[in-house]
């Protein structure tokens, strides 16, 4: 038994001292991979980089020699200038090259001058002609205006003297209708105071009335019809006025006293208490200064009678006088015969 244990150890002891070797000998076989992997490795790293090398410093060597090419061409051309030029013939070559500069430039000025000149007289001819034409065109324009605005005015000229001929022509109508049948009427009262003519003390004043009418009438339409005779037309009219405020008068008397003042007075003294005393100096009045109703009948009539000739002298007077300012156009103070600083 222990001689069979024996043996068992010591195969057990070989088997196992095999096994580490076997062990040993595939971490030797692995590292040793491994190592030739990395050497490998570093081979072919290092073959890449003796590569980029050698191109990077083949790169630099053609470089290299484009910049020596580059200098040694500057370098033969420096001694080819510096062999062919001395300092001398460059200062006159620049001396020559300023002076067609300044000649250039002297010659651009004159060139620049005349060209500005020859403009400016261009603009201004221009102008000129444009000012010519544009005077033309507003004369004619402004004759064109002229003569419409004259055919326009002579148009409307024309048209207002129509209307103002056919209106003129009514008014004409109308007035001298009237004044025909105020004529007609009076002329009919006349006519039946002929008929009848029993009391011709007080008729023919009573005609003489009658024709203030047709006399008024007649001399108004003339002076609408003749404008330019309205002033002789209103010196008929005026005097005729006058005279037949005087034959009123007259015929106040002749009903009251048939003729007599005296019986006018003493009618008038009857009714003495209807009668206002009559007016003195300045508007005063007396309050009863007279001795009788018949005295104060007396001052009414008399103060009537002077009243009615003042207006029977002075009317025409007046009337001749506005008749000649307006003939010579005297108008005093005024402007016209409307304005109220003048005479008329």
């Amino acid at each position: 038994m222990a001689g069979e244990t024996t043996p068992l150890r010591s195969g057990t002891a070989l088997g196992s001292t095999s096994s580490k070797k076997q062990t040993g000998a595939r971490c030797s076989i692995i590292t040793l991979v491994l190592l030739s992997a990395a050497l490998i490795a570093l081979t072919i790293t290092f073959q890449l980089k003796l590569r980029s090398l050698s191109t990077q410093l083949s790169t630099e060597k053609s470089h290299l020699s484009s910049l020596q090419t580059k200098v040694d061409d500057q370098q033969s051309v420096i001694d080819r200038f510096s062999s062919a030029v001395s300092n001398k013939d460059v200062l006159a070559k620049v001396d020559a090259l300023e002076d067609e500069l300044q000649n250039t430039q002297k010659e651009l000025m004159h060139q620049l001058t005349a060209t500005e000149r020859s403009i400016e007289d261009m603009l201004n001819a221009t102008i000129t002609k444009l000012d010519t034409t544009v005077k033309l065109a507003q004369d004619e324009i402004q004759m064109e205006v002229d003569k419409v605005k004259h055919d326009v005015n002579d148009y409307v000229i024309q048209t207002q003297d129509q209307f103002s001929a056919e209106n003129s022509f009514m008014i004409f109508q109308l007035a001298g209708t009237f004044t025909l049948l105020a004529s007609l009427i009076s002329m009919w009262h006349m006519t039946a105071h002929l008929r009848r003519f029993n009391q011709p003390f007080v008729q023919r004043k009573i005609l003489a009335i009658l024709w203030m009418s047709p006399v008024y009438g007649v001399t108004s339409w003339l002076s609408l019809v003749l404008p330019l005779y309205d002033g002789y037309f209103a010196v008929i009219k005026d005097f005729y006025e006058a005279y037949v405020i005087y034959q009123f008068m007259s015929f106040l008397i002749a009903v009251l006293g048939k003729g007599d003042r005296e019986a006018v007075v003493d009618l008038l003294a009857q009714h003495a208490d209807h009668l206002k005393p009559p007016f003195r100096l300045f508007g005063c009045c007396l309050p009863n200064p007279y001795e009788s109703p018949r005295a104060m009948a007396d001052a009414v009539l008399l103060q009537c009678q002077s009243f009615t000739m003042q207006f029977v002298f002075f009317r025409p007077l007046t009337t001749i006088g506005i008749f000649l300012c307006n003939k010579f156009n005297y108008y005093g103070w005024g402007d016209s015969v409307t304005d109220y600083r003048s005479f008329q």
